[in-house]
């Protein structure tokens, strides 16, 4: 009996194996791995990608890189990004806009997702202390979607997209 256990035990490990290996893999066109949702992901302007991945309620991380080089990561820990990103939505007759914020060394971030008249933009705008601002477009494809984590982040307050009211 105790022979057939360790066998079927050893079965079991050598079985999972491959399975961790794939679990591991990026979804293609982004920067999430197979285990983990998409929130948003896209090639940029800059020839490089953008992707919020994470596995709400307990992780979320910011992603900008090449597949294989991910160049920033936020938070590092991605256990803590539920605590570092800000929520801010606003709607009305075809208009949906969507942006998710967060402050990262002397740099704010707001990841964004806007459609208008059927006309989907997606990116991240980047802003210094310094007063210098830039904005990273998607080109192509853009995956996910933004707006499912109003329920799981705390609202942006300081968000014009907010109207300066949060629940």
């Amino acid at each position: 009996m105790c022979r057939t256990v360790r066998s079927g035990v050893r079965w079991l490990l050598l079985s999972l194996v491959p399975c961790a290996a794939c679990a591991t893999q990026p979804v293609p066109g982004s920067l999430c791995e197979a285990q983990q949702t998409t929130y948003l992901s896209c090639q940029t302007d800059r020839h490089r990608t953008v992707s919020l991945c994470g596995a709400l309620p307990s992780a979320l991380q910011y992603r900008y890189g090449r597949t294989g080089h991910v160049e920033l990561a936020f938070p590092d820990n991605a256990t803590q990004g539920v605590r570092q990103f800000a929520y801010a939505h606003y709607s009305r007759f075809q208009t949906e806009r969507t942006e998710i914020s967060f402050s990262h060394g002397d740099a704010d971030y707001s990841l964004f997702d806007y459609t208008e008249n059927g006309r989907r933009t997606a990116g991240v705008q980047v802003s210094t202390e310094d007063g210098k601002a830039a904005e990273i477009r998607c080109v192509g494809k853009i995956q996910g979607a933004l707006s499912p984590l109003g329920k799981s982040l705390r609202c942006d307050a300081d968000s014009a997209l907010n109207g300066g009211k949060c629940p």
